[in-house]
């Protein structure tokens, strides 16, 4: 019998040069804030202080709050589809 070592390599390629981001508000001034927690533990809390300290600063408009609840998925499409309806930025957190 035969044995032998797979070896797997888990990292990715660089997005490349040409890859765009998001135009960013210039102000969080009402602006309909979404929270996305990944499930893990303390994640919900990590957003809640960053929320926190962005009302210091800005007066920002209706906070949704969502929690995909398995860190190890892609964010289910009906969680998906109401940031995208609801909210005019999101904020995503792991926690542990």
């Amino acid at each position: 019998m035969t044995t032998g070592l797979r070896i797997l390599d888990p990292t990715v390629e660089a997005l490349p040069d040409t890859t765009l981001m998001a135009e960013r508000p210039k102000n969080l001034n009402g602006l309909k804030v979404g929270l996305l927690s990944n499930g893990k533990r303390n994640a919900e809390e990590l957003l809640e202080a960053v929320v926190a300290l962005l009302q210091d600063t800005y007066e920002l408009g209706e906070i949704h709050r969502y929690n995909k609840r398995d860190a190890s998925r892609p964010c289910p499409q009906n969680i998906m589809d109401e940031l995208l309806e609801k909210c005019d930025i999101a904020i995503v957190a792991t926690g542990d």
